[in-house]
């Protein structure tokens, strides 16, 4: 797809890190499978794997986790 952001490069498979912070917890996730644009970097996550990572960020927060590193697992 054309990039949203720069409107000039094409996406391709790979990954990329999402960090997300909430409540007094960092989570890092690693790997995680993204489009990403040819030209500036910009990435997309699909919506099935935004999901995924929202609900294991939340468990994560609920034990009281202040930092968590981690790679993604298509299981997350």
């Amino acid at each position: 797809m054309k990039c949203m952001i720069c409107k000039h490069g094409e996406t391709k498979v790979g990954s990329t890190t999402i960090t997300l912070e909430k409540e007094g917890s960092t989570i890092v996730f690693k790997e995680v499978p993204a489009q990403v644009c040819d030209n500036c970097g910009e990435t997309y996550i699909d919506d099935a794997i935004t999901k995924k990572l929202l609900q294991k960020a939340r468990e994560i927060i609920k034990s009281g986790v202040e930092v968590d590193i981690r790679k993604y697992e298509k299981v997350a």
